[in-house]
């Protein structure tokens, strides 16, 4: 053996993108990571704990299997490999925990056991894995069979010296920390489980092991292994792409994002008195206290939460992508100044697409998608599955968790998530403010159900405003929607009811748009979208021509389009519906789509026809008619509709295409119900126990409460209420029952409280039991074993990545070519996401009924198979397309995804 040490590679010259990474410099990079971030971490104590976490956290890279076989350092010695195991593991083994302990006694007074139990945890788990229960759990007999052969063959002295020679080379006395423990080794062997030694951070089954400690103490663990996590994956990052970036950017200051957020309020039109600028006066005494601001749609609630973030770190969240890119672009002019930094991140599934399309090939955005995937930016604008998921704990939620103990959250637009996942938000907030941080909830509608979980979980340490409250008088009077509610007779198919809508109705659309209106037309699937899409364009093209002048001025939209045909149609649809609608615009235009409308495009319309929805959603569709009188507008100058603008189509049988795969069928009719009485004695929560104890059977139930509705009697009251607060509107079935229905015009505060009784629900109602049964799961310390279940049970419906498999030559050349133009560059994903996987990947639902038969393929097997392709490059087209499939679906850049009857899919909403 050599007197001299055998360098330790902590990275491969293939896996950095150049020469190998010795260990010692992997970890002066953790380190300059942490030093740049350690700021955030407000008990100094925990700074010289995550240090030796950090100096510690990778010495199990000593070992040869890991040099030699997974890093191919063949010059490495001792070059008998043994046995391959989890290097982190071997890296506990490697620590003198007595040294340590003395160490950690200069940063604790109190409980040093734990804090030392909370380093050797962080080590040993800071690369979690698939199938570490097992391994950790039981005897690992390779673990102690390896630690016995190295014993015996005389190799531990060499390894120490490797060892040492390493972190002889990094400022401090750490190499005092080296000892091999064969103490552990040899209870290894003996069959003690290696969970004994390292505590395990994941999974329900040691909780008990975690509820002995006390709930501070617990927040430390959290502290000290999320540090170590964020710091170590943001310095393997920045190796491997090549990038040198602070991991953690300065804010702007508050006197300009204060700046900033005035004079998008004004407009560029002068000066405006700071005073009558709500967002100011509100947030002056507000900006350290959680909050929770229920206010209109339109209210300029982003331009608070903007000043309430204090120009201190924090996280942007809504439901939906879309929304999340014009956030991004409003919050790019508010935090900004003079030195030309981006400040804010973009984090969703297409960030990267969405940043590299916005600015052509420079490399400055696609470092804003870098630092923004590294939680590097002061402001990171984020679709909430980025990290509501992260309260299941699934592996890795440390990091996150660290992170949010110094930030601030802002959820907007709560009540577009499905009760499952509002229920993970709650307990997301909760866990936020636990950990140290701060959050903003904001809200046009905001069930009781959800505040009375917030103030269990948080109790008082939050403040609610409520602007429907403060501004009443003013929102009672603002009257901008006029809806007419109308009961379409259907048969019913072989059993199933027909949703087809009839032809009178379309005509009816297409009648408006002939009075130069621009009309909306808002379906509960895909499916009824492209029908009613298709049906439409065939009346438009007929012989007669009586619908000729709407030519061209008819689109679709929907989820299930390719990245790149969404963006163009989102990109023509924002010029073509413009908020506001130019004042000398002539001609008619219709727009149909699925809900991607409610929350994602900023579109003004004149007239929409809607299936039925929850009255929260019919609220959200309802904001895009008449848009550009926003509420903030004095009551007399928005005029009061004379006729219907919002007309609302039930289908008697079934009530809408989505069916109860979309929408729960009770919050339908219960909306029916509020809609038509406008009472606010009416009790939601009597009146659903009567119906389901009536008609247990919901077909029954459907058939009665439709009766109720449209055919039923008004009582005396509710007639002479609607006669004397709508006075002299016409007479064509104006608040009337009859056999096609009924009329109502809604004030803005009328949406809120007729929103506020719609989750009125009796406590044992499914919509709720839903609810509250996920939070007891979490409540009781669920932990997801990964992440991507976490999001699955964050969204109850996930989606599978296809490429229509008539596009497959295309991708395939679209592959080639790419290579091509790129020959030896790094840091290519995301250009190859928006070169080739924009152009052909379309998601779709995962629903076994939809996928039956479309003889789904791997992208991978292809790529296995692609045998002109050198092998680095192979492997990375496997990492960038994996959980990508062919399939048997047909491509239309007009309608997408094109849903067949053999494929329907009643699930699939947007």
């Amino acid at each position: 053996m050599s007197d001299t040490h055998s360098p330790i590679w902590a990275k491969s010259s293939e896996k950095s993108g150049g020469a190998p990474i010795p260990l010692w410099e992997h970890i002066k990079d953790v380190l300059k990571a942490f030093d740049g971030i350690k700021d955030g971490v407000k008990d100094s104590h925990l700074h010289d704990l995550i240090r030796l976490a950090i100096v510690c956290h990778d010495w199990g890279k000593v070992l040869p299997a890991f040099q030699i076989r997974t890093l191919k350092n063949h010059a490495y010695d001792p070059y008998y490999p043994y046995f391959n195991i989890p290097h982190s593991f071997f890296s506990v083994l490697w620590i003198d925990q007595e040294k340590l302990r003395e160490k950690i006694s200069r940063c604790v007074s109190d409980g040093v056991d734990d804090y030392l139990q909370f380093v050797i945890s962080a080590v040993a788990y800071h690369h979690w894995r698939e199938g570490f229960v097992e391994l950790i759990g039981l005897h690992n007999r390779e673990l102690g069979e390896l630690c016995e052969r190295l014993k015996n063959a005389g190799y531990l002295g060499k390894l120490k010296q490797n060892l040492k020679g390493e972190i002889e080379r990094i400022n401090g006395d750490w190499c005092t920390l080296i000892a091999f423990n064969e103490a552990m080794a040899d209870g290894l062997k003996n069959g003690v489980p290696f969970s004994e030694y390292a505590r395990p951070p994941y999974q329900l089954y040691w909780l008990p092991k975690r509820i002995e400690i006390e709930k501070n103490k617990l927040r430390d663990w959290v502290l000290i292994s999320g540090f170590l996590l964020r710091s170590d994956h943001f310095a393997s990052f920045c190796e491997e792409e090549g990038k040198e970036y602070k991991p953690e950017d300065q804010n702007v200051g508050l006197d300009v994002v204060e700046k900033n957020v005035r004079e998008k309020i004004q407009g560029g039109t002068g000066a405006i008195d700071e005073k009558s600028i709500w967002q100011f006066e509100k947030v002056k005494d507000l900006r350290d206290k959680n909050l929770i601001l229920i206010a209109p749609t339109g209210y300029g609630k982003t331009e608070f939460a903007f000043l309430w973030s204090n120009a201190e770190k924090f996280f942007y969240t809504l439901p939906f992508r879309a929304a999340v890119n014009q956030i991004f672009e409003r919050a790019r002019q508010v935090f900004r100044d003079s030195s030309n930094e981006e400040k804010v991140g973009l984090l969703h599934s297409d960030a990267d697409v969405y940043l590299l399309g916005d600015g052509g090939e420079g490399q400055a955005n696609l470092k804003s998608y870098d630092l923004a995937r590294q939680l590097a930016h002061p402001v990171l604008i984020s679709t909430g599955d980025q990290f509501f998921p992260y309260a299941l704990r699934p592996p890795g939620y440390e990091k996150i968790y660290a992170t949010f103990s110094y930030s601030r959250l802002v959820i907007d637009e709560v009540q577009a998530y499905d009760p499952r996942a509002a229920a993970i938000v709650v307990k997301f907030m909760e866990d936020v403010v636990r950990m140290g941080g701060k959050f903003l909830l904001m809200t046009a509608t905001f069930p009781k159900f959800v505040r009375a979980e917030i103030d269990q979980a948080i109790g008082e340490n939050y403040q609610l405003i409520n602007l429907y409250e403060e501004r009443r008088s003013d929102l009672e009077r603002i009257k901008k929607h006029c809806l007419r509610v109308e009961l379409i007779k259907s048969a019913s198919r072989d059993g199933a009811p027909d949703f087809a809508v009839p032809e009178e109705k379309l005509k009816e659309v297409l009648d408006h748009a002939n009075k130069k209106k621009r009309v909306l037309v808002i379906a509960n699937t895909v499916k009824q979208a492209q029908d009613i899409f298709e049906k439409l364009n065939q009346l438009i093209e007929q012989p007669q021509e009586e619908y000729k002048a709407l030519e061209g001025k008819l689109w679709l939209l929907h989820s299930r389009f390719t990245w790149n045909d969404r963006k163009d149609k989102e990109r023509q649809l924002e010029t073509e519906f413009k908020n506001p609608r130019p004042a000398d615009e002539k001609e008619g235009k219709i727009l149909v789509a699925t809900q991607v409308v409610e929350a994602s495009l900023d579109i003004d319309g004149d007239v929409l026809f809607t299936e039925i929805a929850p009255l929260d959603a019919l609220v959200q569709r309802m904001g895009r008619v008449l848009r550009r009188y926003g509420p903030l507008k004095e009551p007399g100058e928005i005029p009061e509709p004379e006729n219907p603008n919002v007309y609302v189509w039930v289908f008697e049988h079934g009530l809408h295409s989505g069916q109860h795969y979309v929408y729960d069928n009770d919050l339908i009719l219960l909306t029916l119900k509020l809609l038509k009485e406008r009472a606010l004695e009416f009790d939601p929560k009597d009146w659903i126990k009567e119906k389901v104890r009536s008609c247990p059977k919901v077909e029954d139930r459907i058939r009665a409460v439709v009766e109720e509705v449209f055919n039923g009697q008004e009582n005396e009251r509710a007639r002479t209420r609607g006669r004397r607060r709508r006075g002299s509107e016409d007479a064509s079935g104006v608040g009337a029952s009859g056999s096609q229905g009924f009329q109502v015009t809604l004030s803005e505060y009328d949406k809120f409280t007729l929103v506020e009784k719609l989750y009125d629900l009796p406590d044992d109602h499914r919509y709720l039991a839903k609810f509250r049964q996920t939070r007891d799961i979490l409540d009781a310390g669920y932990m997801s074993d990964r992440l991507g279940d976490a999001q699955r049970v964050f969204r109850e419906i996930y989606t599978v990545s296809v490429i229509p498999k008539q596009q497959r030559d295309s991708f395939i050349e679209a592959v080639r070519k790419f290579f091509e133009d790129h020959p030896d560059e790094r840091g290519l994903y995301a250009f190859f996401k928006k070169e080739v996987l924009a152009q052909f990947v379309v998601l779709i639902p995962y629903n076994a009924r939809q996928l039956e038969g479309r003889g789904l393929q791997p992208v991978e097997v292809w790529i296995r198979d692609l045998l002109e392709v050198e092998d680095a490059r192979r492997k990375r087209l496997l990492r960038w397309c994996q959980d990508i499939y062919f399939a048997e679906y047909k491509y239309d850049s007009e309608k997408g995804i094109v849903v067949t009857e053999r494929g329907y899919d009643d699930a699939a909403i947007l």
